[in-house]
């Protein structure tokens, strides 16, 4: 649904070049993938990992098992960093001392202990990671038309999450992400710290609520109050910018009058009344639903512009009752 949007927006765009449409970047949290009952408030991050052998050569493709203490320790950091569970230590010691030790699945009793002796509620488990390179040829970051040689590194990490009491595992996760290097002096003590840093940082989505950069549109010319508001709100004065944006919204008819609520639409999603921003969406396609819908008129680029706003505003509706929910633990 994302992508059909993101694509329909930017054709929109295309259409819309003559009305000085301008991209403004929202820092937005987002909620994480899994909530939490409201007791789970201390995390323990073990290793499950098998014990590494490397003779430090690195011999590209091959598949390199990351450095587990690095990156669980890096996990833990970007967890408490969040400031969401109001402990989160790590456990120094393998889970396993070899492959033959015992299953990659922790018992509920393994799991009951573990949680008594670290005092936690939630076991945060990292079961496996590791790196598969292979060399390919790739343009230089310095010069496009040349070509150097690389390596690119496919990462994978697996994980399980476990609360005690349960007969199985709370939650599963296999994260997937791709680095590249410059083969030119690249060691494999650097690849794997490197590689492990970064392994470190995809689960963390999972279990706790994250900062994003979200895309927003407003138009910000064509006539004296839409360009005023698009000065007022590029100086931080959203409520000045709304003034001039409803002088526009009363006084215009068609296209113009669709600009304005689009951009009144923003400032109220800007001062965090969403079901503000959906009404004012609304009312103006219900004003203009008879003209262009029930008439079979061609329907203007503005008006594809506030239904994919529409859609993107409701999405996120959503996305904050989820969020609300966690931010009340």
């Amino acid at each position: 649904m994302k992508h059909c949007l993101l694509i329909l927006l930017a054709a929109c765009l295309c259409l819309t070049s003559c009305s000085t449409l301008d991209m403004l970047a929202v820092d937005t949290l987002m909620p994480a993938d899994v909530s939490f009952a409201p007791d789970v408030k201390r995390m323990a991050v073990l290793d499950n990992t098998l014990p590494a052998s490397s003779d430090h050569t690195l011999t590209v493709g091959n598949t390199i098992a990351a450095d587990s203490r690095v990156l669980c320790d890096a996990l833990a950091s970007h967890i408490a960093d969040a400031d969401y569970f109001d402990t989160v230590i790590i456990c120094d010691s393998l889970l396993r001392s070899d492959a033959a030790d015992a299953s990659v699945l922790l018992s509920p009793e393994e799991v009951q202990s573990l949680a008594r002796d670290l005092g936690v509620d939630m076991l945060f488990v990292v079961n496996a990671a590791a790196v598969s390179t292979t060399r390919e040829m790739v343009y230089s970051v310095y010069d496009d038309e040349e070509r150097v040689s690389a390596v690119r590194g496919a990462m994978m990490l697996d994980a399980h999450i476990y609360l005690p009491g349960r007969d199985r595992p709370f939650q599963h996760f296999t994260d997937r992400d791709t680095l590249y290097w410059e083969a030119d002096g690249l060691t494999e003590r650097q690849l794997v710290d490197d590689a492990s840093r970064r392994m470190a940082m995809l689960p963390v989505r999972h279990v706790v609520p994250l900062w994003d950069t979200v895309e927003r549109y407003y138009y910000r010319g064509g006539t004296v109050n839409m360009r005023d508001g698009a000065v007022a709100m590029a100086e931080g004065d959203w409520d000045l910018a709304a003034r001039c944006w409803q002088r526009e919204y009363d006084s215009r008819k068609g296209r113009q009058k669709m600009r304005a609520a689009f951009n009144l639409a923003l400032y109220h999603e800007m001062k965090g009344d969403i079901a503000g921003a959906l009404k004012q969406l609304k009312d103006v396609q219900d004003a203009f639903a008879g003209k262009y819908v029930s008439s079979g008129k061609d329907v203007p680029t503005e008006w594809h512009l506030l239904k994919v706003y529409e859609a993107e505003l409701q999405q996120k509706d959503m996305i904050r009752q989820k969020l609300d929910l966690q931010m009340a633990r």
